[in-house]
């Protein structure tokens, strides 16, 4: 009954009936066997090193960050008088001068931040079949729930700023218990990349060589009895483990809002007092695996069941479908074949060699729930587009400073006075008094050749340190890609605004790059919820749709579970000047009658634009009798007040139009 199975087959990996075994396990046990402390601790070594071979990565972000915060001369320098090391800003002060700066770093990175505010995107699943083109609408809308209870918009800008600021970003995507929905859902979190350690030594761009990947966390005890015990005993077990160590646990207690406790972030000890560290790792380990062709149902996937127990499942489906009647060879049965296949663990251990949870990856693209983008991964090497302009920064910096320095130590306004001209009624305070006074008077001995007092007033020396200045503020422009257009600088008088457009377009091209690398990230996350939310969904839920914000759809996991699809990331340009060339193509052609004013709303940005479709379509929906032609005025003439006042006027006349005529 075994026969080979070509393995393309099994692409896609369903879990039904037997194949969704698992053997997970809680081991916490009172006396922890040798074997397992020993197991375990090699482990822990094991994480210890991937964290600790990425310390150069962490200082090197703490770093960008420094500067990215305004902290641009906190780097520590060698005092040339006394070879000891000392703070660049204190070095400074100790010559008399005022350390300056110009934080054009944060500007830079706001308006990045901004461009990815302004960028509608959104993750699309595209059906295989045309025919389940509604269960993928389905499906958007789920997926679009989702990022809304998450508040998935706000998280993806402050991973996108980690990623400007460091090259590495990384999320997690799990099911948890939201009390304000009062349901489980699935949940994504934002993962400090100071407590994520994986195998460092991955140079896939895609991370298909990565093993080993996990983080550190640090839980109250009462928070690790809540997930890990599931009896009273366990709770005892864990209580008397973490508490054999309770002082050593103690840390010292930091000042609140400040970035110490992740700067000395420790591999063993939690960063605040009264918690208590656990380490989460997920490892990809190979094992022996059944493949199975179940013929009832033609489903294909990998189980936990032996060849054995498989044969005797299709004994007792013989024995039944001969006891009711049917041919032994019309009865479906399964076939298996044993194959040796990679699969993804996760274990949470203590510091101390006790192991909390075990077991194989219960999720059903059956990899791990982290999500890393590591930029641009070159060689190996990760860093962010913040520490590419920090050289530029500290000599915008320094240039300032000697400006600054030059202005204070230029001649402004001294007077010259020859002392043989000074008279003996007058020293030179009292002429230094009646010089700066209005109609003051100076009493001075003029002999033969004696030159008259003199105001000496000297511009700034001109040793180019402006121009300089200059070359390097749009150096720095150039490198992040952020040019005085795209920042919507004024223009130069006489420039077309079709040569604007143009050059803020261009202006993006260095940064695309950026946004492209962080839009993968962002397929990889929707890709894992929307795999959660086929296999977490199993009841028939409302879901709210992505459309319009007003519709209210029945999700149906059934439809789903079966559906195959693709999943991208559709990026929308909500810039000015994109938004004014859309306008003007859907206005062409509504006044060419190619769409009706349903679909002019519907594909319009204009901000009265879903007011009056939803008005309409209850227009539709009573019958267009009565009040909806009050309600439809009421919003026209709200949409043209307050922030609409620059609405398209010839797009505001056609409305009027139509609604008066209906």
């Amino acid at each position: 009954m075994r026969t080979a199975i070509d393995r393309s087959e099994y692409k896609n990996l369903k879990d039904v009936g037997y194949s969704a075994k698992k053997k997970s396990i809680s081991v916490i046990k009172e006396d922890i066997p040798s074997e397992e402390m020993s197991n375990n601790m090699a482990l822990y070594d094991e994480c210890m090193y991937y964290w600790s071979s990425l310390a150069d990565f962490r200082k090197r972000r703490k770093r960008a960050r420094m500067y990215y915060r305004g902290d641009q001369w906190g780097d520590t320098i060698t005092d040339p008088d006394t070879g000891f090391p000392i703070v660049e800003e204190d070095y400074i002060k100790r010559q008399g001068k005022i350390p300056f700066k110009q934080n054009m770093i944060r500007q830079m990175v706001k308006n990045l931040l901004g461009q990815q505010r302004a960028s509608v995107s959104k993750p699309i699943v595209i059906a295989t079949n045309r025919e389940d083109s509604e269960v993928s609408d389905m499906m958007n809308n789920a997926i679009y729930a989702v990022h809304t209870i998450n508040n998935m918009e706000e998280l993806n800008v402050r991973n996108f700023e980690e990623f400007l600021l460091s090259g590495a970003c990384a999320g997690k995507v799990t099911r948890a218990y939201f009390p304000e929905k009062d349901r489980y859902d699935v949940y994504y979190e934002n993962v400090n990349v100071n407590r994520i350690f994986f195998n460092s030594d991955v140079e896939d761009i895609r991370l298909n060589d990565m093993h080993t990947i996990g983080q550190l966390m640090d839980m109250t005890i009462e928070n690790i009895i809540g997930t890990f015990a599931k009896t009273k005993k366990d709770e005892e077990r864990i209580r008397k483990h973490y508490g054999a160590f309770a002082d050593k646990d103690r840390a010292m207690m930091r000042q609140g809002l400040k970035p110490d406790k992740l700067d000395y972030l420790s591999f063993d000890t939690p960063a605040e007092e009264g918690n208590y560290r656990v380490l989460e790792v997920w490892q990809k380990k190979g094992a022996w695996k059944t493949l199975v062709h179940d013929f009832a149902d033609g489903s294909i996937s990998i189980t936990d069941y032996t060849t054995q127990e498989i044969d005797k499942i299709n004994e007792e489906r013989l024995s039944g479908g001969v006891n009711a009647g049917m041919a032994p060879e019309d009865i479906p049965l399964i076939e298996a074949e044993d194959h040796y296949e990679d699969t993804w663990h996760v274990k949470y251990l203590s510091p101390y060699g006790l192991t909390l949870f075990e077991g194989e990856t219960p999720y059903l693209h059956q990899e791990h729930p982290f999500i890393l983008a590591l930029y641009p991964l070159l060689d190996g090497e990760v860093w962010g587009v913040v520490e590419d302009i920090i050289d530029q920064q500290r000599y915008i910096n320094r240039l300032i400073s000697l400006i600054d320095f030059i202005m204070g130590s230029s001649a402004k306004g001294v007077l010259l006075v020859p002392d043989n001209v000074i008279h003996e009624d007058m020293d030179l305070e009292a002429i230094a008094h009646e010089w700066s006074k209005f109609n003051g008077v100076i009493k001075i001995k003029l002999k033969p050749g004696a030159q008259l007092p003199k105001q000496v007033s000297a511009n700034t020396t001109n040793v180019g340190a402006h121009e300089l200045l200059a070359i390097q503020m749009k150096l720095i422009e150039n490198i992040i890609g952020v040019s005085g257009a795209i920042q919507g600088q004024q223009a130069k008088s006489g420039t077309p605004s079709s040569l604007y457009a143009q050059e803020a377009q261009n202006s993006t091209i260095n940064s695309k790059d950026l946004f492209e690398a962080f839009s993968a990230f962002k397929v990889n996350v929707d890709y894992k919820i929307a795999k959660n939310i086929i296999q977490y969904y199993n009841d028939k839920r409302p879901v709210l749709s992505s459309k319009t914000g007003e519709n209210i759809t029945m999700f149906d996991p059934e439809l789903v579970k079966s559906l195959e699809y693709e999943l991208v990331v559709a990026e929308g340009n909500n810039s000015p000047v994109y938004r004014q060339l859309l306008e003007d193509t859907l206005w062409k052609m509504l006044e060419a009658q190619m769409i009706d004013l349903t679909l002019y709303l519907e594909n319009s940005s204009l901000p009265y634009a879903e007011k009056l479709l939803q008005s309409i379509k209850r227009r539709q929906t009573e019958g267009g009798q009565g009040a909806p032609d009050n309600e439809l005025m009421a919003a026209l003439q709200e949409a043209t007040n307050g922030a609409n006042q620059n609405a398209d006027p010839r797009a505001m006349q056609l409305l009027e139009r139509m609604a008066s005529t209906n």
